[in-house]
């Protein structure tokens, strides 16, 4: 090979060498931008976005009670109804102060905790709510989850459309498809401040009852009047249809504007309490208080709207128990022998000159105490599909679930507790409320909403403060406590 030929061939090498380059910065200059935007997608934006990177975790601690959190919510913007305000932004101002709130006292409380946001919406804002929470707690949403359906309401229903009401079903899929992989299942809607406090409470008195049940025997002697027996032994299967009690309660924000009984239910009131506000009602996140949710409201500010006196009784239960006196809340039908009777208010005459000579009808929504949600261990869960008509979880089949649950039953059936504790179509369950300060204090739930005052502002006896409720109840358990000194002396 010549000289020529040689550097020839050197030309060729070191063009062949510069296009290559040039191809390589070319490809570099337009692969950087498209790296970048990558990993800012896989950083900053997917786990925004994303249904259940979050949910899934291996940083379980083993020895913490895993709870799923489940809150159903109907509007990101407040309709008007209700005396709420239109157009107010119900996801930023509620939704996400309340979960927030209820997250971190249940996981400061000890538990493991995840989140499921059910909506009826699209949630484009999903991002503020994973911000808002803390990042050891899992969290997934079902948006647009309300069934399709034809609406009853509806003469023609001739076609299908959005069953809103039915939104409040959904849950209990969610609950059946994850019950295998939690401990305990807190349900409610969007509005209700859960603490930690409330659920060890329940956690406690289903405990108590269990005990019970497995000392209790399985039947007693025949009662010469169960519907009037306020006390002793229970059997199994009167222990297995108990289950702790809940009731609202909001926060009085102008007792002049929004008050509550000028004159009180003609119960007197024994040994006034003061009920502690802080399991149910005290703030301890900066970010949730506002004008309408004030930080620490007094015992006296505790109102309530959804019983009465007039309708309520107590019970005494079996001396092993360390939950003594119950009250017994409204709702359940049932005939002897799984009956459990009380001590009713009226029986001490206070109403022979008012309407309620006769005990109000247990199935009136007036006394019965709409939960705005329930609350249940996985066991609970088990033995309810097992004992309620036609099952607690899905399927809804005929005769008990007509058009799988889309006939005409309403919000307050499946989230608020009605499917749980009436006989209409329901699992008919006795609820109990321990009348003890402490336990009656953790029992009672957090309108955080409080508009209920402002909606029944012209229906000031219906409005009633806590702390003269369980005066009255007071009154009661001593006349009852004194019906058995007198039977017991008797005998």
């Amino acid at each position: 090979m010549d000289l020529a030929t040689t550097r020839m061939d050197d030309k060729h090498v070191k063009i062949g060498t510069a296009q290559m380059a040039r191809i390589r910065r070319r490809i570099a200059t337009l692969a950087l931008p498209l790296i970048l935007v990558w990993l800012f997608f896989r950083v900053f934006v997917q786990p925004w976005f994303s249904t259940s990177d979050r949910l899934i975790r291996n940083d379980r601690n083993e020895n913490r009670l895993k709870i799923l959190y489940v809150v159903t919510t109907l509007s990101e913007y407040d309709s008007g109804s209700r005396d709420t305000i239109r157009g107010f932004d119900r996801l930023q101002e509620t939704l996400i102060p309340v979960v927030r709130e209820s997250v971190e006292s249940m996981v400061q409380s000890g538990f493991d905790l995840d989140v499921v946001i059910i909506s009826h919406y699209n949630m484009t804002r999903r991002f503020l709510i994973k911000a808002a929470l803390p990042p050891s707690v899992g969290l997934q949403f079902w948006d647009n989850a309300t069934p399709l359906g034809y609406k009853l309401e509806d003469s023609k229903h001739n076609y299908t459309q959005s069953i809103t009401r039915a939104l409040a079903r959904q849950h209990r899929y969610l609950v059946k498809d994850k019950l295998a992989y939690y401990d305990f299942f807190v349900v409610f809607e969007d509005d209700m401040l859960i603490t930690g406090d409330i659920v060890h409470n329940f956690m406690n008195v289903s405990d108590e009852i269990s005990r019970l049940r497995e000392k209790a025997p399985e039947t007693k002697p025949d009662e010469t009047n169960p519907f009037k027996n306020f006390d002793g032994p229970l059997t199994k299967a009167q222990l297995q249809r108990m289950i702790p009690g809940i009731m609202r309660v909001e926060v009085l924000l102008d007792e002049e504007k929004y008050g509550t009984q000028t004159e009180l239910d003609p119960v007197p009131i024994t040994d006034l309490p003061a009920v502690d506000p802080i399991p149910c009602c005290h703030l301890r996140n900066p970010l949730t208080v506002n004008r309408n949710r004030p930080p620490d409201p007094k015992s006296d500010d505790l109102i309530m709207w959804e019983t009465s006196i007039t309708a309520l009784g107590v019970r005494k239960m079996p001396e092993e128990s360390n939950l003594d006196w119950v009250l017994m809340q409204r709702g359940p039908r049932v005939s002897p022998p799984l009956h459990i009777g009380d001590y009713w208010s009226g029986r001490d005459g206070y109403f022979n000159t008012s309407d309620a000579k006769v005990r109000p009808d247990t199935r009136m929504s007036r006394y019965i105490n709409n939960q705005g949600g329930w609350m249940a261990s996985r066991k609970q869960l088990w033995e309810w599909d097992e004992i309620c008509p036609g099952g607690f979880l899905p399927p809804f089949e005929d005769p008990e679930y007509e058009l799988d649950g889309l006939d005409k039953r309403n919000v307050e059936y499946w989230s608020g507790g009605l499917s749980i504790f009436t006989k209409e179509h329901g699992c008919n369950f006795q609820r109990i409320i321990p009348l003890d300060p402490d336990r009656f204090a953790r029992s009672l739930l957090y309108h955080t909403a409080n508009n209920k005052q402002r909606q029944f502002a012209s229906k000031r006896s219906i409005l009633v403060k806590v702390n003269h409720f369980l005066g009255q109840l007071n009154t009661v358990r001593k006349n009852a406590e004194t019906r058995l000194r007198v039977e017991h002396r008797a005998q």
